[in-house]
């Protein structure tokens, strides 16, 4: 869940916190609307995943075919596929990185 906090923030995603859907419980809400709620936060942290992946794609499409076709060259396949790797990767990166800076500077305090 915290990768897909990092993924929405960078893409302008406005994900409510988890607890903002558990204050639902002490405003009065049914347990049919709690479950609503966080049925509807899990979707848009799927579609916020699925935005940040079409953007990453986009990049790597636009940096590695010159010309589009009615299919990809073997070389531009490879060159789309190692851009989003890395992509991927650096995103995971930078994840771990921020939750350990924030987990020390919690421990810190």
């Amino acid at each position: 869940q915290d990768e897909s906090w990092a993924i929405s923030s960078r893409c302008g995603g406005d994900l409510q916190s988890p607890l903002q859907v558990m204050d639902l419980g002490q405003s009065g809400a049914t347990q049919a609307d709690m479950e609503r709620a966080a049925g509807l936060l899990q979707m848009q942290q799927v579609i916020q995943g699925q935005k940040a992946t079409m953007k990453i794609l986009g990049h790597c499409f636009e940096r590695c075919v010159d010309t589009p076709e009615d299919s990809l060259a073997y070389k531009d396949q490879q060159c789309i596929w190692n851009c989003t790797q890395r992509l991927f990767d650096s995103e995971q990166f930078m994840v771990k990185r921020l939750n350990a800076a924030q987990k020390a500077k919690g421990g810190a305090l």
